[in-house]
């Protein structure tokens, strides 16, 4: 086969699966030269992945490189960038406030581990503990960055208080509708529990979220954790199946 047959079936190829892997290259090129198959490539122009170890290529004219530069198919990912550590280091680069490297596994679906642990040998990638995780940060603006992340930081813990507070609302309106069909011992025994699960200090939470008096819920803890409980007695007044009448026969 003549070298520009061949170069048209490699062409069709491409167009007809998208992706190719190496040995798949070289039968359609029938050679078994890795030289020939990349002269090849280099003349069609090409990217090869960043995923799988760089074993697959596409023709440049196939992705659709989204906002990040990244374009995936069939499970195998592609950068306009290049290299799994050209990626990153871009990325980083052009972020606001820098990336953890579960963001950034997040956001290439690949294992970052390696690659910005070895970036970060090179002097490519600073990092900065926060909590149990190393913030990656670009040298030329890491400052930047890193102020930029813990202000970021600072509103979600912010946002996230103002939403339990919220719910710590609606949860206790719930409680007070709930507590008014109990009596007043079974709410006593309810409280109790609550607080018991809470453990120290849960008097005075539920004390507050139910809108009870502390002593009363205290009682009631102290109730359940004595096991002294009246058990007949837990029934509101005229509770219950009615009793039978003895008939005259």
């Amino acid at each position: 086969m003549k070298t520009e047959s061949r170069k048209q079936k490699l062409v069709e190829s491409f167009q007809a699966e998208k992706v190719l892997d190496l040995e798949t290259i070289k039968k359609i090129l029938d050679t078994t030269s890795r030289m020939t198959v990349f002269r090849q490539l280099k003349v069609l122009g090409y990217f090869s992945s960043y995923s799988h170890a760089g074993k697959y290529y596409t023709l440049h004219s196939h992705p659709v490189f989204d906002t990040n530069g990244l374009w995936s198919y069939g499970g195998i990912h592609f950068s306009e960038h290049g290299s799994l550590l050209e990626t990153i280091s871009i990325l980083v680069k052009r972020s606001e406030a820098g990336y953890f490297a579960s963001e950034l596994a997040q956001l290439l679906k690949v294992f970052v581990h390696n690659a910005v642990r070895k970036l970060n040998s090179q002097g490519r990638l600073l990092r900065e503990q926060i909590g149990d995780q190393y913030l990656y940060l670009s040298p030329v603006v890491a400052k930047s960055q890193f102020f930029a992340r813990k202000k970021l930081l600072t509103q979600r813990h912010a946002e996230s208080l103002a939403i339990t507070d919220s719910n710590q609302q609606a949860i206790g309106e719930h409680l007070k509708t709930f507590l008014s069909v109990l009596n007043e011992k079974q709410r006593r025994l309810y409280l109790g529990l609550e607080s018991i699960k809470l453990g120290h200090g849960g008097d005075a939470h539920i004390a507050s979220v139910a809108g009870a008096d502390v002593k009363t819920i205290a009682r009631g803890r102290q109730e359940l954790l004595s096991k002294d409980i009246q058990m007949a007695r837990i029934r509101g007044k005229g509770a219950g199946r009615p009793p039978l009448k003895k008939t005259t026969s």
